[in-house]
């Protein structure tokens, strides 16, 4: 039976680098979107915020995510770090685990039937074990819950007009192929924009089967497949997507999967519009 609300998706972790190419996916698809952002973050949507609602919250604190999700058909949490500092209680677990934590409870509470979460299929090259750890454990989390859910194990994610990109086009590929599927498909770099793609669809589509790990071939596939046009008009998607194409041609952001510098105020949260997974 498809979900109640199911065009209705509420995103965190929007303003981020994978962020804000989800949302723009999101845009072409058809999809009633709202997007978690803190107070001084919002700018940072650039034109995709004329096409979204705005919710205010911070996901490292429960009081403010209560009922900002309710009516919605699924969530899709994206927030998450690379960059850990102890000395300030920034660990993996209060920047990957405490986050998701508050966001399926935020699910649980509202009602909401169905969350996406982007996780990491293993720790990027330098990047404590700790990472991969604090991860796992939000995914098991989940899993927990009660809800129904998709879990992205990502690989590394590339934007192909970056410096860089071609030789992680050619990885990705490689990745792709049969004999070496096996080996290194799970790890191959891919293309953030199939990705986002993806995971926008996998939150969109009602009758994609339910509680799944995704790797990189299925992202790959899914991102890859023939768009499903039922949503809405032609006219009106395809100003939609030219709109939603546009406002992603300035996005400055560094190369790759990465976050973003944290605060220096030890007061401020690193939030969800920094960070890549």
């Amino acid at each position: 039976m498809a979900r109640r609300n199911w065009n209705r998706i509420f995103v965190t972790g929007g303003t981020s680098f994978v962020g804000l190419r989800v949302i723009a996916a999101l845009v072409e698809e058809g999809a009633d979107i709202t997007v978690l952002v803190q107070p001084d973050s919002a700018e940072k949507l650039g034109p995709l915020r004329r096409h979204v609602r705005l919710e205010a919250g911070d996901v490292w604190n429960n009081a403010s995510l209560k009922g900002r999700s309710r009516g919605y058909g699924a969530v899709i949490h994206l927030v998450g770090s690379t960059h850990a500092q102890p000395a300030r209680g920034l660990t993996f677990q209060q920047l990957n685990l405490v986050p998701a934590r508050n966001v399926i409870g935020m699910a649980v509470g509202d009602g909401v039937p169905y969350v996406v979460l982007l996780s990491a299929v293993s720790s990027p090259s330098g990047v404590s074990a700790e990472y991969l750890r604090s991860k796992r454990e939000a995914e098991e989390y989940l899993r927990n819950s009660g809800l129904n859910w998709a879990i992205v194990r990502a690989p590394v994610l590339f934007d192909r007009r970056q410096r860089g990109g071609g030789f992680f086009i050619l990885l990705s590929r490689v990745g792709a192929l049969p004999f070496l599927r096996v080996f290194f498909g799970r790890k191959a770099p891919l293309p953030v924009d199939v990705a986002s793609r993806a995971i926008a669809r996998l939150a969109l589509e009602p009758d994609f089967p339910r509680n799944q790990l995704l790797y990189a071939g299925n992202l790959r596939r899914l991102g890859r497949a023939k768009r499903n046009r039922q949503h809405q008009p032609k006219t009106t998607r395809s100003r939609r997507q030219r709109s939603a194409a546009a406002s992603l041609e300035d996005d400055n952001v560094p190369f790759g999967w990465l976050p973003g510098k944290l605060p220096d105020n030890p007061g401020n949260h690193p939030g969800d519009d920094r960070r890549r997974r």
